[in-house]
C-alpha cells in the first residue's frame, strides 16, 4: 500500500500560466461594467469631432466621472483591443435610435464650428 502524495505548496508552471490567462477576462469585464454603450458612442463621436481627448475629458458629461487617463485608456482599447472593440460595437448597435440621436446631440463643437459661432454677433 502506497501513501498518498501531499500536494506541493508551490504551484506548477502550467497552473501559473492558467491563472494568469484567467485574470485577463476579468480586466475586460471590469471595464465593461463602468463604460456604458452610450458612453462609448459619446466618446467616439466626441473624439471624431474634436480630435482631442483633453477637450473631450473637459467638455463631455459621461454617465460616470472618468478622469483623463481612463478616457485615454478606453479610447485606445476601443481602437486596438479586438475583444473590447467587438463587445462595445455589439452593445452600441443595440441602442435605441432615439438614444443615439440624444447622444449625438451632446457632442462638442469642432474648432472650425467654434470659430464660425464666434463670428456671429449677439
Amino acid at each position: 500500500v502506497s501513501a498518498p502524495i501531499a500536494p506541493s505548496p508551490v504551484p506548477t508552471p502550467g497552473l501559473a500560466k492558467r491563472m494568469k490567462k484567467s485574470k485577463q477576462p476579468l480586466q475586460v469585464t471590469k471595464d465593461l461594467g463602468r463604460w456604458k454603450p452610450a458612453d462609448d458612442l459619446l466618446l467616439i463621436n466626441a473624439v471624431l469631432q474634436t480630435n482631442d481627448l483633453t477637450s473631450v475629458h473637459l467638455g463631455v458629461k459621461f454617465s460616470c466621472r472618468f478622469n483623463l487617463r481612463e478616457i485615454q485608456e478606453r479610447w485606445y482599447a476601443l481602437l486596438y483591443d479586438p475583444i473590447i472593440s467587438k463587445l462595445a460595437c455589439q452593445a452600441m448597435r443595440q441602442l435605441h435610435p432615439e438614444a443615439i440621436a440624444a447622444i449625438q446631440s451632446k457632442v462638442l463643437f469642432s474648432k472650425a464650428e467654434e470659430q464660425l459661432l464666434n463670428k456671429v454677433g449677439s
